[in-house]
């Protein structure tokens, strides 16, 4: 768990087309799982929404937490894209809500989300200097999510299942279809390509950490 006070990264995250969201029942559904997952996994960092419920923010203790964090915030949150910006804050209170905080880093997650949207990309990883280690991460991340945007329900159900190490004959068993179709399945996504770059972003990740 995160301490009362400290410093961390913190995590702006935008829904991409948020005006054509047809449910809004689904949407709340998808944060309030977001919001669960994160109330039982505290180490991921402090969860809350920023601006209505297409805007969150998350702050997280050190790099390694946020990464993961962007990772499992587009699996928890597909099939509605995500936009992420990430920087690191200063001394904050985190029995704060969010919203309440006062910090530069705020405004430049702000310019941030505004550039990153004219660009095209994904993720946008904001440093005070010239990091090229996570500028590496920046790219795998764009890589990783620009990839898993484009799967299919089924799809990111099966890769998220098979991502927590249960076999393909459970998983089978557990959303009623054949073992033939989720290998099939992984197959198609390519899971041990993307395996391979989650991989790399962890020894990037220990890299930074060091």
């Amino acid at each position: 768990m995160m301490k009362d006070t400290g410093s961390g990264v913190v995590i702006y995250i935008d829904i991409i087309g948020s005006r054509k969201i047809k449910s809004k029942t689904d949407m709340e559904l998808h944060v309030s799982t977001m919001r669960d997952f994160m109330g039982k996994n505290g180490e991921y960092g402090v969860f809350d929404i920023w601006k209505g419920l297409d805007e969150y923010m998350i702050i997280s203790p050190d790099w390694a937490f946020a990464i993961r964090a962007v990772l499992k915030v587009q699996e928890i949150l597909h099939p509605y894209g995500q936009r992420f910006v990430l920087t690191t804050i200063g001394n904050v209170d985190f029995s704060k809500p969010i919203h309440e905080m006062d910090d530069k880093a705020f405004v430049l997650l702000s310019d941030g989300m505004t550039k990153l949207k004219k660009t095209g990309l994904y993720v946008d990883i904001i440093t005070t200097g010239k990091d090229l280690l996570l500028d590496s991460q920046n790219v795998i991340l764009n890589a990783l999510i620009m990839i898993k945007n484009s799967f299919t329900a089924n799809q990111m159900e099966v890769y998220r299942m098979y991502k927590t190490g249960i076999s393909q004959k459970e998983i089978a068993a557990q959303i009623n279809k054949s073992q033939q179709y989720v290998s099939d399945t992984l197959n198609r996504i390519k899971f041990e390509n993307l395996n391979t770059l989650e991989d790399k972003l962890n020894l990037i990740i220990h890299g930074i950490n060091e």
